[in-house]
């Protein structure tokens, strides 16, 4: 039986400062050393996912931004690139615009991801934009109107505000052809709701496919915290949810492994890997 283990980020595997811990490192590395087939699905972009797993030997494909995007670390290139039309894309933002709400528009070129906006009139949006900078030191690109950009290979629009202000908007997206709407909590701050809007042939749950169907794999085990992991989930042969994570996914898992902060999916992984060497 071929196993692959795979975990989400946010709440899951980093901690409540959005942070792989020194414990966690080093126990993920020691089992990247002994091989153990271990991939990330997340809704972070590229950037932040990168600069995240920068410490970590990682060797399998893992996806990102909502499964828009699956990368090979080892190769060190995409495997896939899911992104929206140009069509669908101007839809998209003339309902944002009825809405009277500012967004963020991420495209994907020559494996380079953009981020623009045309205007940070939010004070959620604008913060979302310094805390990256900041941490990750992303770019941010103003644009005088962001449907010159609907040609640039977009693949995700990004909004982040209180939730009365997005769940109307996130209704009339439904009936978007060709984009999918995804609208949960901000880990970190739950003052706010993010809604992203991407491929509708993206997902986390095909992505975790594509990756199974790449390396041949027959039986997942997963972990994950919050009801955007229920998806990815549910694909799963066996899964464990932290101690942290919501009723829901405590409901779904086969069993509950300590929190995010006491790197609960680390210490999981590490005895698994210890077994297997002593064939328990």
């Amino acid at each position: 039986m071929k196993k692959l283990y795979v975990s989400a980020l946010d709440g899951t595997l980093l901690n409540s400062r959005g942070d792989l811990s020194a414990k966690t490192v080093e126990k993920l590395n020691v089992c990247m050393e002994q091989g153990m087939p271990l991939s990330i699905i997340t809704s972070r972009t590229p950037t932040e996912t990168h600069a995240i797993m920068d410490a970590i030997e990682w060797n399998l494909p893992y996806a990102m931004m909502n499964g828009t995007l699956i990368y090979h670390p080892v190769q060190k290139k995409y495997i896939q690139v899911l992104d929206i039309s140009q069509e669908t894309a101007m839809v998209v933002l003339g309902i944002i615009k009825l809405h009277k709400l500012q967004c963020f528009l991420y495209s994907f070129q020559n494996e380079t991801l953009s981020i623009y906006y045309d205007s940070v009139e939010s004070r959620s949006l604008n913060k979302f934009r310094n805390e990256r900078i900041m941490k990750y030191d992303m770019v941010f690109t103003e644009v005088d109107d962001l449907s010159i950009c609907a040609n640039r290979g977009v693949i995700q629009f990004c909004l982040r505000e209180r939730r009365e202000l997005l769940e109307r908007l996130y209704r009339d997206l439904q009936a978007v052809r060709g984009a999918h709407a995804s609208f949960y909590e901000d880990p970190y701050n739950p003052e706010w709701m993010y809604l992203e809007i991407y491929s509708d042939k993206a997902s986390k749950e095909a992505a975790l496919n594509t990756i199974k169907k790449w390396g041949q794999f027959d039986y997942i085990i997963g972990f994950g915290s919050r009801p955007e992991d229920y998806g990815m989930l549910r694909m799963c042969n066996e899964t464990y949810a932290v101690s942290n994570a919501t009723q829901e996914i405590q409901d779904l898992a086969n069993g509950i492994i300590p929190s995010n902060e006491d790197e609960g999916v680390a210490r999981f992984l590490y005895k698994a890997m210890r077994d297997s060497q002593t064939g328990l």
